[in-house]
């Protein structure tokens, strides 16, 4: 037997194992988990829309390059790996992410040509703490109607008008199994307090996240007093750009861009 085909035997079993794990990342997490973890399962947030989700799913094999994807279908099922070419879905900068061997990846299949990618998304490349910051706006009051708001703001003390330059970071933690968890907590309460001359932006308490569609769905939950989870607020986002440093999606409302920050800095 030859290296090679020892290599990718021993890859194969890595993957068996690997694709129970994987495939728990369209399925929800854990009602054992804590915090965003334990919101139930993802059945509750995600409706009957999953079954319409046209997404494929699967592990990166050896033998992906700037022109094809190599990898084996997500629930694995014992084939052999799957090849599709990315090379058009590359030059219009719809791959998402490099590919390293086990890696998973949600692909988007060209509807006319099957042996082409619309759209590739790396999920690891995904993961991890995504971040971004923000000013607060002068909150409006019954004496400044009829102002704009420069007129408002050069009515303000030095003290105010310095505390509208003061950036607060806001973002989110992208974690497996479909969980996330909001960044920026630490602010929530201060942000909320209408005693302040200023306001930050609602920061948006995500807790499940999985991919529709080739797009990201980013959902707000809580529980209901037996405590299953429910949908408070549902946001589509699509990717626009993902690399080690930088994660633009594009909202309904506009883009937003996030920059990685290490997890441990904090």
């Amino acid at each position: 037997m030859t290296m090679t085909k020892v290599k990718f035997i021993l890859f194969l079993a890595a993957v068996i194992v690997l694709a129970t794990g994987c495939g728990r990342q369209q399925e929800g997490p854990s009602t054992s988990d804590s915090g965003g973890a334990g919101m139930g399962s993802l059945a509750d947030v995600r409706g009957v829309e999953a079954a319409a989700d046209s997404t494929i799913y699967g592990l990166a094999c050896d033998g992906c390059n700037d022109t094809i994807v190599v990898f084996l279908r997500l629930p694995y099922n014992g084939s052999d790996p799957d090849t599709l070419n990315i090379l058009e879905a590359s030059h219009q900068h719809r791959v998402f992410g490099t590919p390293m061997i086990g890696d998973r990846l949600a692909i988007m299949r060209n509807s006319i040509d099957t042996t082409k990618a619309d759209q590739m998304i790396v999920v690891e490349d995904l993961l991890g703490l995504w971040c971004y910051k923000v000013r607060p706006t002068l909150r409006q009051r019954a004496d400044m109607e009829g102002q704009s708001v420069s007129q408002s703001i050069s009515q303000l003390p030095d003290s105010i008008r310095e505390l509208l330059e003061v950036e607060r970071e806001y973002g989110m933690t992208i974690k497996n199994d479909s969980v996330v968890y909001p960044h920026g907590m630490q602010w929530v309460a201060t942000t909320t307090d209408e005693e302040t001359p200023i306001e930050y932006p609602r920061l948006k308490r995500y807790f499940v996240w999985y991919i529709h569609n080739g797009q990201l769905i980013l959902t707000e939950t809580a529980r209901d007093s037996l405590g299953n989870a429910y949908a408070t607020n549902i946001d589509t986002a699509a990717i626009a750009k993902l690399d080690n440093d930088t994660l633009v999606l594009r909202f309904a409302d506009g883009e937003q861009s996030y920059y990685h920050k290490d997890e441990t800095a904090d």
